[in-house]
């Protein structure tokens, strides 16, 4: 188990970031600087960490221009996130924060616990493998401790979806709630051949068929025996379906057709059709209140993103930060 698979979710835990690509096309000397923000040093090294994991995932779905472009736009979002947790710890400092030691200790032991099944040595040999020792793993996890705190302090805790907004959400979005009539539909197909001989031999045969069922024989038993349709095996069971996806011919018939009763035979340019009708759902309208943890997620989440935002724009704002590895220019950016 690598130490920097969890390093790379240290890095990225507690703002909003997306790793979707690879290492810069660009050449880059990963020992040197991409940023500072205050006195803090951002390494290309540590931007690298973030994106090199996921390269051979996009280098599978996309080449050429494509791929270097992708490239350039993760080695960008790897180091604005890095950028944005570095401006959240000086802040952090700023404020005269402190993290205990022993909540940090206690961080470490719960994670031994869960990912190395409590074997210290496992993970200092973890450690060791990814060339860190037991302090830079206690700065990173403290690190994440002070994000996750202030995320919580000027984010999480200050976003309060009203019940209104929620309802006046579900309200505007009444349509995409409307839940379409369904009918569960069982069908002996029969084909009619290519002469006005096979036809007629086709139509009897419907006919016949049909008498039985009406008699009381099995729907599902006579379609495994006698139905041409590509569901004969299943005794002719197509499922629950909108019935606006039938052609119009079966469409009309089922529609006036109560569940349990058989259909007339049914004929169609190609084929005849006897239907049996299961079960029918009318059209309905998904309930408020099956809604509403979904729509009051989707408008916290909304919520958050915007404080976070505004958060960091204030944050750039209070503190230096200079870009030097910038993706579109070799020279410095001061931002």
């Amino acid at each position: 188990m690598k130490i920097n698979c969890f390093r790379k979710h240290v890095l990225a835990a507690g703002f909003a970031m997306v790793c979707a690509a690879a290492a810069p096309a660009r050449s880059l000397p990963v020992d040197g600087y991409a940023a500072f923000v205050n006195n803090r040093v951002i390494t290309v090294g540590e931007v690298l960490a973030i994106v090199e994991p996921i390269r051979a995932q996009l280098a599978e779905s996309s080449g050429g221009e494509e791929l270097e472009q992708k490239m350039e736009e993760a080695y960008q979002e790897g180091l604005d996130a890095l950028i944005e947790r570095a401006l959240i710890l000086e802040e952090f400092t700023a404020m005269g924060g402190n993290i205990p030691d022993r909540a940090v200790d206690d961080q470490i032991n719960v994670m031994i616990n869960e990912r190395f099944k409590n074997d210290r040595t496992a993970f200092l040999e973890a450690l060791a493998e990814d060339r860190m020792t037991l302090d830079d793993w206690r700065e990173e996890t403290r690190n994440r401790l002070i994000v996750n705190l202030m995320r919580r302090r000027e984010i999480i805790d200050r976003v309060n979806i009203s019940p209104r907004a929620v309802r006046e959400l579900y309200d505007s979005r009444s349509s995409q709630y409307q839940v379409p009539e369904q009918i569960r539909l069982s069908m002996i197909v029969l084909h009619k051949g290519t002469t006005s001989d096979d036809r007629a031999v086709k139509k009897k045969e419907a006919e016949q068929i049909r008498e039985k069922l009406l008699t009381g024989s099995d729907f599902a038993a006579i379609a495994k025996s006698s139905s041409e349709g590509y569901k004969a095996t299943e005794g002719g069971d197509q499922g629950w379906m909108d019935p606006k996806t039938l052609r119009k011919e079966l469409a009309d018939a089922v529609a006036v057709l109560e569940p349990g009763r058989i259909s007339d035979v049914i004929e169609t340019d190609d084929d005849f059709y006897i239907l049996k009708v299961e079960a029918k759902k009318s059209a309905s309208t998904i309930p408020f209140d099956s809604m509403r943890t979904k729509i009051e997620d989707e408008l916290r989440k909304a919520e958050e993103l915007k404080l976070y935002k505004a958060w960091i724009e204030r944050l750039k704002r209070k503190f230096y930060v200079k870009i030097l590895a910038d993706s579109k220019s070799s020279g410095p950016r001061v931002q």
